[in-house]
């Protein structure tokens, strides 16, 4: 299996076939004592100008089947006149833990150029990857993603790929087009994430892939659009389809980046990135939440609402887990991560629910540096691990991609 490219409608035949066996989940047995504790100042796994990019963003992070740690993010090229250019020349790129985090692989490719076969410098990103654990295709790791058309965000495509292999290697990618942009306009806002997408662990859709989608168009009448929805497959990650969509509350200004958790009762909660009115302002509008009942199907709500006790920076991604959810299990306790500065991308912190997202307190500053897009992982049943965007000094959210792991009694559970 090797990165693709690859016309778009095209069904690729090998994913039809798992190509290596497919292993179990290794348990979360580990201690907070096992091994070294990782640095306060975490470990940088992406550096600005290395391996030939300019700057790395977008991280996302699981814990594959053998227990190691999969960290990706998108690889960005200097683009004329535009810093870590979000429209630019973009490859998406995996490195690997076998350590916890504290060394990680040499980074390798898992997606690159246009899907004609062209290097034209295409724009790949938004990587959501997803572990599977249950059934016949149990180890697997699920990746989606988007592309530009022609280096423009006019026209975004899904695509969808796999791993058999705990990451190693990977299937050519699918365009996921005709299943979850049916019935949409070409033109228009499409992505996937950014954050890792999960397996459903509870009730009658119990093994369903679900991931976050952002969607927004223009009609022909010039009224616009925006939605955030819910993608969902039932066979592994081969097929998928567009479930739950609903739009922002009616006064929201800005609104994007859905990340999913799942609730004890097998519900799952969508959290996107908000805003109203002025940064300074808007801390308290920052957050909107959805809620399916159904695995992603439909939402219980016409409109996503406020959630004022997430006081994070309007202007960024934040990222959600739930703490039992590499466990087989998806219990009450969740955690979501995102800086808090009024209004900077800075002070990422840790927020916890005890009530299966009702509520959040503020728990832990993770960093006083410049801080942006992140996820969050379970490496053990006491031991969180945050992957995050940071800065140097003199700099900003983008020179580095950081790891850190918190062990849990930290957050008080």
């Amino acid at each position: 299996m090797s990165a693709f490219r690859l016309g778009a409608g095209v069904v690729v035949a090998s994913l039809l076939l798992a190509a290596l066996p497919a292993a179990l989940p290794t348990p979360l047995t580990a201690r907070a004592d096992d091994g070294d504790p990782i640095p306060d100042a975490g470990v940088v796994v992406y550096d600005q100008q290395t391996a030939g990019f300019e700057c790395f963003r977008i991280p996302a992070i699981i814990r594959a089947a053998d227990g190691a740690l999969l960290a990706f993010a998108e690889a960005r090229r200097a683009f004329p006149g535009k810093k870590c250019h979000d429209d630019g020349s973009i490859d998406l790129v995996v490195k690997r833990s076998t350590d916890r985090g504290h060394t990680w692989s040499e980074m390798t490719t898992v997606l690159a150029g246009d899907p004609w076969g062209r290097d034209l410098g295409a724009t790949r990103g938004n990587p959501s990857p997803i572990l599977f654990t249950q059934g016949e295709h149990a180890g697997r790791i699920v990746l989606l993603s988007t592309y530009n058309v022609e280096g423009s965000r006019a026209v975004r495509l899904p695509f969808v790929q796999y791993s058999d292999d705990n990451g190693h290697t990977w299937s050519e990618a699918t365009d996921l087009t005709d299943q979850l942009k049916d019935g949409l306009p070409e033109r228009g806002w499409f992505a996937t994430g950014p954050q890792h997408a999960i397996e459903l662990q509870h009730g009658r859709h119990a093994g369903r892939l679900v991931v976050g989608l952002s969607i927004g168009y223009t009609d022909e009448a010039g009224a616009s659009h925006t939605y955030g929805a819910i993608g969902y497959s039932d066979d592994g990650g081969l097929t998928w389809h567009r479930g739950a969509m609903a739009p922002p509350p009616a006064d929201a200004d800005h609104f994007s980046e859905v990340g999913l958790v799942e609730q004890p009762n097998g519900g799952v909660m969508a959290i996107a990135r908000s805003r109203k009115g002025e940064k300074a302002d808007s801390m308290a509008h920052s957050r909107v939440i959805n809620v399916s009942r159904d695995g992603g199907e439909s939402f219980t709500r016409k409109r996503f609402g406020y959630e004022p006790t997430l006081l994070t920076t309007a202007e960024v991604q934040g990222s959600v887990l739930n703490m039992a959810s590499d466990t087989n299990d998806a219990g009450p306790v969740m955690f979501y991560a995102a800086p808090t500065h009024p209004t900077q991308r800075k002070y990422l912190s840790v927020f916890v629910s005890t009530n299966a997202g009702r509520t959040w307190d503020r728990r832990l500053e993770v960093t006083s540096d410049r801080s942006g897009y992140s996820d969050l992982v379970m490496y053990a049943q006491d031991k969180l691990g945050v992957l995050y965007e940071t800065g140097y000094e003199d700099g900003d959210a983008r020179d580095r991609i950081t790891y850190k792991e918190i062990w849990t009694n930290r957050l008080g559970v």
